[in-house]
């Protein structure tokens, strides 16, 4: 029973893997190579386990030790493939190759100790020192999972705080998802930690087969969203180089805010800004972003960003959809379009999220769609 739950977890990691690889979805292959290299080092460490488990090696093999390696470089494995998730275009570093630095020492051990002959632990004493010393192995490889998954967590919570400066849709790019599968990992190394303490699999096989089972429902759970995620929002160098001096200027406290144009200026801009977006409503544009609005405005994102910021008191996101708000707010009242659901007005008015569209419209105005629709037009 033990080896099929495990060959049931080894089998759909090792075919998601390829399919990463594959590149089905045309996104950019770097994050691919290091996301399905994350997948195919779950797969060889179930593998590993899946070897040990059965008869076909009696005694531990060199294969085991090598296969063993797949532990030290897992957790920075998928620390860089949701860096790159992050920022696709990101660039090796000469420090980046200290994460790989124990692994790569491991490496070149076993190398060694096949070429000499290494004693097996014979006596008691031995077998315990040898006990010991994988139980410490285990404890932080599970310690350097949690470091790295919290260090990829807050990438991730960058990103998407950052996203809010220039999108108006975030569905489909903010790597919600993403955030998900390092709850996974850690719930996993929650299970792993759990094991070496209390050495559940080994006197439970019911412990070893759920926490297989978890393995398993995570995989299908990365599976399906990797499989689907689109490609994340890509910025020429331009544009780039202006969300980081918006960036840096949002991080920056209110009084040390370098001021772009006078007050006179900026109310005359905000004018401008108001014009476009009733006359021309570009937020209809599910796919609008910072650089496309202003573009039509004949201006830099830079500045656009400071126009909404300090004219508007909002963020891009904000201003964005409180002019969708507005807009839903009168198709819902107007008769003419009462054959559109509230789903139908939200994608018309530019949202392409059920969820976001409710959770905006409640914030801005106290109702949820459903609430504000009866309240206009209550039920006969």
């Amino acid at each position: 029973m033990e080896q099929l739950v495990s060959s049931l977890v080894a089998g759909p990691t090792l075919l998601l893997a390829f399919l990463i690889f594959a590149n089905l979805n045309k996104v950019k292959s770097r994050v691919n190579r290091w996301f399905g290299s994350f997948i195919l080092c779950v797969f060889l460490i179930q593998f590993n386990d899946l070897l040990e488990k059965t008869e076909f090696l009696r005694t531990r093999m060199p294969i085991n030790d090598f296969l063993g390696i797949t532990d030290l470089i897992v957790a920075p494995v998928f620390y860089f493939s949701v860096a790159h998730f992050v920022k696709p275009d990101r660039k090796w570093r000469v420090r980046d190759n200290f994460h790989f630095a124990f692994a790569f020492i491991i490496l070149v051990l076993l190398l060694i100790s096949l070429l000499i002959e290494v004693k097996q632990p014979l006596t008691d004493t031995d077998k315990k020192n040898a006990v010991v010393f994988i139980t410490v192995f285990n404890v932080i490889f599970c310690f350097q999972v949690i470091s790295y998954s919290i260090m990829a967590y807050r990438e991730i919570t960058a990103y998407q705080k950052n996203l809010f400066l220039y999108t108006s849709n975030m569905g489909a790019i903010n790597l919600e998802w993403l955030k998900q599968v390092v709850v996974c990992v850690l719930i996993i190394t929650g299970l792993w930690l759990t094991d070496i303490s209390f050495k559940l699999a080994k006197n439970n096989v019911f412990f070893d087969n759920f926490a297989s089972l978890i393995y398993l429902g995570a995989i299908f759970f990365i599976a399906y969203f990797s499989l689907k995620q689109k490609e994340v929002f890509q910025l020429s160098k331009q544009e780039k180089k202006e969300i980081d001096s918006i960036i840096i200027e949002n991080a920056s406290l209110e009084g040390t805010r370098k001021k772009l144009m006078s007050d006179d200026e900026l109310k005359e801009m905000k004018f401008k800004l108001i014009q476009v977006m009733d006359n021309k409503k570009p937020f209809l544009d599910v796919e609008l972003s910072l650089f496309k609005l202003a573009s039509q405005l004949d201006i830099s994102s830079h500045l656009l960003s400071y126009i909404i910021n300090n004219g508007c008191n909002e963020n891009f996101y904000q201003f964005i959809n409180r002019y969708r708000i507005e807009e839903a707010k009168k198709m819902i009242q107007d008769p003419n379009m009462e054959h559109l659901s509230l789903m139908g007005i939200a994608f018309e008015v530019g949202f392409n999220s059920k969820t976001v569209f409710n959770t905006t419209f409640k914030k801005i105005t106290n109702q949820t769609p459903s609430e504000f629709k009866k309240a206009i037009r209550p039920p006969e």
